[in-house]
């Protein structure tokens, strides 16, 4: 059985170590990308395991006609979508006798899009899902052809959740797998209209003047070593990788952003409903310990 892989990041080298592990599979090529803080994030490369492996790897900047046409030579029995962000063409949708099967990691048809898990922190939620769907022209709107559901932890950050989806993405494939190539799942369409969250671009500038719930949340999504969100104090930056809920009946609201109190593990901010206590957290430039006690004191706000 011939398979072509479009895959990336640690489950991508998870599914790649599993198929050449497989007498009757044959990985006839992989085309593939590197983002450039994966080292950073501790995933290994596809890339880097094709080499080692002599598996024959691409890296285009897109699926260009050449690529569509060696696909076509190949004429793989599957393609494999595997963290591959890159939208494929209907041309190499259409190649494979036995379809092409993305790994999505969303409990579809919601949170269909590029970071779903991200997206589910911000947006509270205590669950996700991962799905195993047919690929078609759309967007992550493909047939499902297994799917399952697990919680988030209500302290996990977004580096943490992303890295789990990764590995449990990977298990359900290597659970399902003979199955799937064998036509032993039926294959079921997305009912209602879903939903879609794009890319997460930029600065992530925290608004104060939001609940406590909110801004925790992209506290959580962003934290080390993902880009911390970020507030500024006077003329610093402050980076903030954890904060937690602090109930303080005995402090009124004092409007989004006000420190209300200075702890030995931290301080505590005022949100529109309530207070954090920031633990975890960096000022650029940093700070002398005489500009700590001027900058870090009760009444400062946030901008």
């Amino acid at each position: 059985m011939k398979i072509v892989v479009f895959g990336c990041q640690q489950i991508g080298v998870d599914v790649l170590n599993y198929l050449s592990s497989r007498d009757e599979i044959e990985v006839s090529q992989v085309i593939t990308y590197e983002l450039p803080l994966d080292k950073t994030y501790g995933y290994e490369s596809v890339l880097d395991f094709c080499r080692e492996k002599n598996i024959e790897v691409i890296m285009p900047k897109s699926v260009t006609r050449d690529v569509v046409q060696q696909l076509v030579d190949i004429s793989p029995d599957m393609i494999l979508s595997i963290y591959y962000r890159k939208i494929l063409p209907q041309s190499v949708i259409d190649i494979p006798k036995l379809g092409c099967i993305n790994i999505h990691p969303s409990e579809l048809p919601n949170y269909r899009g590029p970071v779903p898990t991200a997206w589910a922190i911000e947006n509270g939620e205590t669950q996700f899902g991962i799905t195993i769907h047919y690929v078609d022209e759309n967007i992550d709107t493909g047939d499902i052809l297994v799917q399952e559901v697990h919680k988030i932890g209500e302290d996990e950050t977004g580096y943490e959740l992303y890295t789990r989806a990764m590995e449990l993405g990977y298990q359900l494939f290597r659970k399902n797998f003979d199955d799937i190539k064998d036509g032993k799942i039926t294959p079921v369409p997305q009912v209602g209209a879903g939903s879609y969250f794009g890319k997460k671009r930029g600065k992530y500038n925290i608004n104060w003047k939001k609940s406590v719930e909110d801004v925790r949340n992209l506290i959580r999504v962003h934290a080390k070593p993902f880009n911390p969100a970020e507030t500024t104090l006077f003329n610093r930056y402050v980076l903030i990788n954890k904060a937690i809920e602090y109930h303080a009946d005995s402090i009124p609201l004092q409007g989004g952003g006000k420190i209300v109190e200075i702890l030995d593990d931290g301080f505590v901010v005022s949100c529109a409903d309530g207070h954090l206590l920031i633990q975890d957290y960096e000022i650029v430039p940093t700070l002398t310990d005489q500009e700590k006690e001027i900058y870090l004191k009760e009444g400062n706000s946030f901008g």
